[in-house]
């Protein structure tokens, strides 16, 4: 089968030493030539170091576009005829502005991509334009660079996706403090159809430990082909598996861009930061605690049958809204749910298989039911998702669909969504993650299937999200504060224009 030989330099930077950096950097180029790479990547910031008070305090890190680094490294791109892709500290001698960079040469030494970091360090560096093509070409197809954390938001991955990467390259510095890079790297390949390779690094650098940051690549379908870290400097290898024509498989991606087509997600655009309090400029019910309990039946048992336990003991001091999976519910089967609702005052929310497709049921206490149908049988963009005001939070009823599609969730997040509730059938480790990563665009979820289920909620700063998860037979339950989820922080610096044009494969 063919393949890409890819390098990663996973170096050990020490702060405020540029010299010795790029002696070791440069080597590392070299042996990965040596080696026969053709695509060799280094980390974020890898002459400098991490960390600076201020921009005199970066000051004499900086490097122009044609310092030193990039002036030797074209030598060596030209002398192997690979790629190569290093993060440094830009200093723009037209502006005298500094920017957090990644540059990439080709094998005949010319820079060929430019990539600014939009989310840089706030105390010295500038935002980079989000219109600036981040992609190039080469004889395998498009590649895209993102740097480190440009990634944890979920947008940026997505435009280079629609911009016709099939490689996503991240030069980083990001420790496994809090959220784990791999969870979120791992994600943006799977809900975008692209393969991943991000360059972390080791060692110290002032306060903060990478010796446990890892360096990974991921297929198309996030798929792990290397996942490893070091506390010494190393130089790992990657194979990704290209067609018979020697190009990257296209497939996935086309297929996760082409199907979103189906669905409004415009209002991610809108800008929410100046508003103050998303409750009543959204009108959002007053927020409050609302109780969640996904009730995952045993193997071939009638959901019903394990869900009817938990509503003996309910949360008197909340709302309560069970979640049950996908299923052949029959009329009979709907009419307890619609009893036992009426009669504790609880909400349930339900996806009933039908000939053509399905239905979402919605149970509100003794209200009358909700429910409205999909038919998947003449491939519908009817949306397959449904807004509604349940107690104290605005929720959005889905599928798994949208989990590969960070938009419309974000979109919803925009019209003041505090949570996601999906009903399916089954429940993968895939599903796990994305159903996770979700919290990220500032909803939390819930997910409730026939094989297993789980509640993730929104991370606190950089910290990891809460889960808590059921296996066939449990139920797993969380107290939803939605005083917590009104609290959202967008990326807003994007490229609207490509993130909405219609994609045609």
């Amino acid at each position: 089968m063919p393949f890409l030989k890819m390098a990663l330099i996973h170096a050990v930077i020490h702060h405020k030493c540029p010299e010795a950096n790029r002696e070791n950097i440069l080597a590392a180029f070299r042996q990965a030539g040596e080696k026969k790479a053709s695509l060799v990547i280094a980390p974020e910031l890898a002459l400098s170091g991490n960390f600076f008070c201020n921009r005199h305090d970066i000051a004499p890190y900086v490097e122009t576009g044609n310092g030193p680094t990039l002036t030797e490294l074209a030598t060596i791109t030209r002398h192997y005829g690979l790629y190569a892709c290093i993060g440094l500290a830009e200093h723009d001698p037209g502006t005298g502005i500094f920017y957090n960079s990644a540059f990439v040469l080709d094998p005949a030494g010319t820079v060929v991509c430019r990539c600014r970091k939009i989310n840089p360090e706030n105390r010295w560096a500038c935002p980079g334009d989000p219109k600036e093509n981040n992609t190039f070409d080469t004889p395998w197809g498009r590649i895209g660079v993102l740097i480190g954390s440009d990634t944890y938001e979920s947008l940026l991955p997505r435009i280079t996706g629609l911009r016709g990467a099939n490689l996503l390259m991240v030069p980083a510095n990001w420790a496994p403090t809090g959220i784990n890079p791999k969870d979120v790297w791992r994600a943006r390949a799977l809900e975008n159809g692209m393969s991943l390779i991000a360059c972390n690094r080791t060692g110290m650098d002032m306060v903060t430990d990478y010796s446990q940051a890892p360096s990974v690549a991921f297929d198309s379908q996030g798929k792990t082909f290397l996942g490893q870290s070091h506390q010494k400097a190393r130089v790992f290898q990657a194979h990704l598996p290209l067609n018979s024509e020697y190009r990257f498989k296209a497939g996935q991606r086309l297929r996760c861009l082409v199907n979103r087509n189906s669905f409004d997600s415009h209002a991610c655009y809108l800008s929410l930061a100046t508003i103050p309090n998303l409750t009543s400029y959204l009108h959002l019910p007053p927020a409050g605690r609302l109780h969640l309990v996904c009730s995952v039946p045993r193997e071939n048992e009638d959901p019903l049958i394990r869900a009817q336990d938990d509503f003996l003991h309910p949360d008197t001091t909340s709302d309560t809204l069970h979640v049950l999976p996908a299923w052949k519910y029959s009329d009979v089967s709907l009419d307890k749910l619609r009893v036992l609702c009426g009669t504790s005052g609880q909400k349930a929310v339900v996806r009933r298989t039908i000939e053509h497709g399905f239905a979402f049921h919605y149970f509100d206490g003794a209200r009358q039911p909700q429910q409205w149908e999909v038919d998947t049988s003449q491939n519908s963009a009817a949306p397959q998702m449904i807004s509604l005001d349940c107690g104290p939070a605005r929720i959005l009823i889905a599928t798994f669909r949208i989990l590969v599609h960070p938009e419309h969730v974000l979109a919803a997040a925009k019209q003041g969504c505090d949570l996601v509730v999906i009903s399916e059938h089954s429940f993968s480790p895939e599903n796990r993650l994305l159903s996770a990563v979700r919290t990220i665009d500032n909803v939390a979820t819930a997910v409730c299937t026939s094989t297993g289920g789980g509640i993730w909620m929104t991370p606190e700063k950089d910290q990891r999200w809460e889960e808590t998860l059921a296996e066939p037979g449990q139920a797993c339950c969380y107290v939803l504060d939605t005083h917590r989820t009104r609290r959202k922080h967008f990326q807003d610096r994007l490229d609207y224009e490509t993130l909405f044009a219609t994609y045609n494969a």
